[in-house]
């Protein structure tokens, strides 16, 4: 393995590890009676899930410049 596939790596532990941590925006409930949900109505994310959202974002923008810099890496050196 190269260094961007360790990168792909670790960076693919933290996104499980903040998407666990974040809370659910929604009843579990609803989802299986049809219940209403208030899922894409705007709320406002507060507390501790604003910086969990951002860094989820930010590994996810570096696990898809990884993934592309790996494939290149890939295709010029084999």
């Amino acid at each position: 393995m190269q260094f961007p596939d360790w990168i792909i790596f670790f960076v693919s532990l933290l996104m499980i590890a903040t998407s666990a941590l974040q809370t659910s925006k929604d009843d579990v409930m609803d989802a299986f009676t049809g219940g209403s949900s208030d899922l894409f109505r705007n709320k406002k994310v507060q507390g501790p899930d604003v910086i969990f959202n951002r860094a989820f974002v930010i590994f996810s923008i570096l696990y898809f410049a990884m993934v592309i810099w790996s494939n290149s890496i890939d295709r010029f050196f084999n």
